[in-house]
């Protein structure tokens, strides 16, 4: 066909939200229109490419023994409640209901379907293994839809499920598609690196995803000097260092403080001290049980909430407190104690260790406390590490 005929037309000037090159780019060259915030129309361009790509990785899923399938848009509410994932899930599900009052989610990802068909037949270990995969659209409530097409409420989705009689055939399958998504990559054009990651409320021994280095991109993985280290933000560890191991411990107490000391810049303005030298406490709340969670580090670190939840058993329900989760606990913004009244669960993160004399801990409006040090002034109920790796 002629390029005159295709239906949707280039554009000059793309608009001014488009920010993104690829986004720009689509649009300009008549491949994608917007219809609402984060979905999309692909127009006859933008089609032809989606089923190049959709075509190169259903050829290599069946070289691999995988078998397609699709599963129905609309989820049975009820088999997210049996798993406990309506809340729980790092995305908002969006609900339908209809005219029998039958409540669905619009599917975001597909466990409980798939295990409601498989377990509808009546298989035995000759059965397996069996690896079973689809294209569907996926739908997503995300908080912001950005980058054109990067993130979205409205995609295809290929996702795949594998069923095994034992750990060492599950073993044998998982690196069968390590190997197979390299080859989708590779054909693509695209460069990898395969970083261990959360596997978040998924659970399990074993997650890794493939990422390509881009500036627009919003996940960050660490890797150390020598290569042998490589870890996504979100699980990465790091050296708990001493920071001034030499430093003589100071007996603590209560010393006059400015009421407008109330933030990290206002304390570093206040005592001229390094952040690490300062007490730091970040409050959540569970958005499910109500549980007040409070986790202390040091003044230059900050939590990784993924790491966090994980601690608590609670992945996918930390929100950050609001004012009114403070006041509720008897304190407000720049007034957490680090230990006394507040009806909460404490998390110290190792960090706490770290740091002779700490400053911070008990403000109030012009007093704080000085010379503080964790294990021998206070003590949290967890320890563990939960801050963002450095």
């Amino acid at each position: 066909m002629k390029y005159s005929r295709l239906f949707g037309k280039t554009v000059k000037n793309p608009p001014k939200d488009a920010r993104v090159a690829s986004h720009r780019l689509l649009l300009q060259a008549g491949f994608i229109r917007e219809s609402s915030a984060g979905r999309y129309y692909f127009l006859p361009l933008g089609r032809r490419v989606q089923n190049k790509l959709i075509g190169v990785i259903r050829d290599e899923m069946d070289k691999a023994g995988g078998q397609e399938i699709v599963t129905p848009v609309l989820h049975p509410l009820e088999l997210w409640e049996e798993t406990n994932r309506v809340s729980s899930s790092n995305f908002e599900l969006m609900l339908v209901e209809d005219r029998r009052g039958a409540k669905f989610a619009l599917g975001g990802t597909a466990e409980e379907m798939i295990v409601a068909v498989v377990r509808q037949f009546q298989l035995s270990y000759k059965d397996l293994p069996f690896n079973i995969y689809q294209f569907s659209s996926k739908f997503r409530d995300e908080l912001r839809a950005r980058g054109g097409l990067l993130r979205v409420r409205e995609f295809v989705m290929k996702d795949a499920y594998s069923f095994h009689r034992d750990q060492a055939e599950f073993e044998q399958e998982y690196q069968n598609m390590w190997d197979t998504y390299s080859r989708i990559y590779e054909r693509v054009g695209l460069k990898t690196d395969v970083v261990p990651a959360d596997n978040g409320y998924f659970g399990g021994d074993y997650c890794h995803e493939f990422v390509v280095q881009t500036e627009v991109g919003e996940s960050d993985y660490f890797v150390s000097e020598d290569g042998e280290y490589i870890a996504h933000e979100d699980i990465a560890t790091f050296k708990h260092e001493v920071m001034n191991p030499d430093e003589e411990l100071e007996a603590m107490k209560v010393v006059e403080q400015p009421a407008w000391v109330k933030t990290m810049e206002d304390n570093l303005k206040h005592y001229g001290e390094p952040e690490w030298r300062y007490l730091k406490n970040v409050v959540y709340k569970n958005r499910i049980t109500g549980e007040i969670i409070i986790a202390g580090l040091r003044g230059d670190l900050d939590v990784n909430k993924n790491k966090l939840e994980k601690v608590v058993d609670a992945i996918g329900q930390l929100d950050e407190a609001t004012d009114e989760d403070l006041a509720a606990i008897g304190t407000k913004r720049g007034y957490v104690h680090s230990w006394g009244h507040h009806k909460a669960t404490y998390v110290a993160d190792l960090s706490l260790k770290t740091v002779r004399n700490f400053i911070g801990g008990q403000k109030e409006e012009n007093t704080d406390t000085r010379y503080v040090n964790y294990g021998r002034d206070f003590q949290h109920q967890i320890e563990a590490d939960v801050a963002m790796a450095q």
